[in-house]
């Protein structure tokens, strides 16, 4: 997985998002806010026939773009496919920087707006909702490595529920963020999320046969259309390039991402995790999708709307001076991620927001270190549960995380694993 994200994706990636950031952005970014964002026709119409609150609206402009980019850049794949019977290399890799998009930003969108929809099923009007569903989750979604439903259950109702802790298909404190190695684990345990498997099974376990039933629809309409377009080309190649491909790139991406919005762990007066810590904050970022830079209200505070983030952020400094919060300033969440997983924490420190105005660059470096080294529970341990979810082996997980976080902070975690 590793080396096909750097073969095929870190180009596109890295390029389409440089160009825009350091290049493009000056200039195309005024033109969308101007004749896109602030359209009071765009508005109108959104209000009118797509969603069901006006504040949704601001969707709409990216939405559009983000349909038509998709559409045409499809559409062309289909044609030279038909038209000379297989890719060329140089087409995939234009294919894939559309796919990409400037800045990222059709990559970016249709995950956001999958997001969004899982998280809200009264986003649409009652008549999307009644014969069309959620557009990006369980159509345009697919293209994007998504499987259908897979939102509306797992990601709300295990990685949610659970907030990252234990048990979620998106686990990561019993993995040492700092070693690049672990991060091969990571790779392995979003996978399966990604197609729905870690998820099924936990669902099949937890008995909650309504969210298994749905989950197991999306993971059988993912792969028909795979063979759908297998018998629409007759070629597995396009399949694997176009479908499939896709796929590997956002499991691998979302696994890289994830680790900087959960990266961090730090443990309150009583072992329990203090959430403006294990939850990231970015502000003033370059990268930000409606409020996805907040991963720490998105998880803990989810009804704020992103228009009034800044207002909120005001009421928490607070908390964020005596937790010293995982917040951080004018960077994305992409690169928090890659500094932690190749550990360069000058560059970290650099956007690190010490509310406590008291600690030095030095202090700042071995403070984020510690939080992505510690543990809630050894990976040895957490390998026994997640082979087998039950109810009684949760409990007996959360046995063994309370011994382990107890031990941890009397300073002798290595006992954890005999007990």
């Amino acid at each position: 997985m590793s080396i096909n994200f750097v073969f095929f994706w870190a180009v596109p990636i890295g390029g389409m998002g440089s160009i825009y950031k350091y290049g493009l952005r000056r200039f195309l970014f005024p033109v969308y806010q101007k004749y896109f964002e602030s359209s009071p026709l765009f508005k109108q119409f959104a209000h009118t026939y797509i969603y069901t609150k006006s504040e949704y609206t601001l969707y709409f402009p990216m939405v559009v773009l983000l349909l038509f980019n998709t559409l045409i850049s499809l559409s062309l794949m289909f044609y030279i496919q038909f038209t000379y019977g297989y890719l060329p290399p140089y087409v995939i890799f234009l294919y894939y920087c559309s796919w990409v998009g400037l800045g990222g930003r059709v990559m970016g969108g249709a995950y956001t707006m999958a997001h969004k929809e899982g998280h809200n099923h009264t986003l649409y009007k009652k008549w999307i909702r009644q014969y069309v569903g959620n557009v990006f989750e369980n159509h345009i979604g697919v293209l994007f490595g998504n499987v259908p439903y897979n939102f509306s259950t797992s990601h709300v109702f295990i990685h949610h529920k659970l907030d990252g802790g234990p048990g979620d298909t998106f686990y990561l404190w019993d993995l040492d963020r700092t070693n690049w190695t672990e991060f091969m684990i990571y790779i392995t345990r979003i996978f399966k999320h990604m197609i729905g498997y870690s998820s099924l099974r936990l669902f099949h376990h937890m008995n909650q046969r309504t969210k298994y039933n749905t989950l197991l629809q999306g993971m059988v309409i993912y792969w028909t259309i795979a063979l759908v377009l297998w018998g629409m080309t007759q070629s597995f190649s396009f399949v694997f390039w176009i479908y499939i491909q896709p796929l590997f790139c956002m499991s691998y991406f979302l696994a890289l991402l994830n680790y900087g919005f959960h990266g961090f762990l730090e443990f309150d007066e009583q072992g329990l995790n203090i959430p403006v810590v294990d939850a990231t904050t970015i502000i003033h970022g370059d990268d930000d999708y409606f409020g996805e830079d907040d991963h720490m209200t998105h998880h803990y505070n989810s009804t704020i709307f992103y228009t009034n983030l800044p207002q909120y952020h005001q009421s928490k400094i607070p908390e964020f001076r005596k937790y010293k919060a995982s917040v951080f300033k004018e960077c994305s969440i992409l690169e928090v991620s890659i500094f932690i997983v190749f550990n360069l924490w000058d560059e970290l420190a650099k956007h690190y927001v010490d509310y406590t105005n008291s600690m030095s660059v030095e202090e700042i470096k071995v403070l984020l270190k510690d939080r992505c080294q510690r543990k809630q529970i050894p990976y040895e341990r957490y390998i026994q549960y997640e082979v087998y979810p039950t109810m009684e082996a949760r409990k007996v997980l959360l046995t063994d995380i309370q011994t382990y976080v107890r031990l941890e902070r009397e300073g002798n975690p290595g006992k954890g694993k005999s007990e």
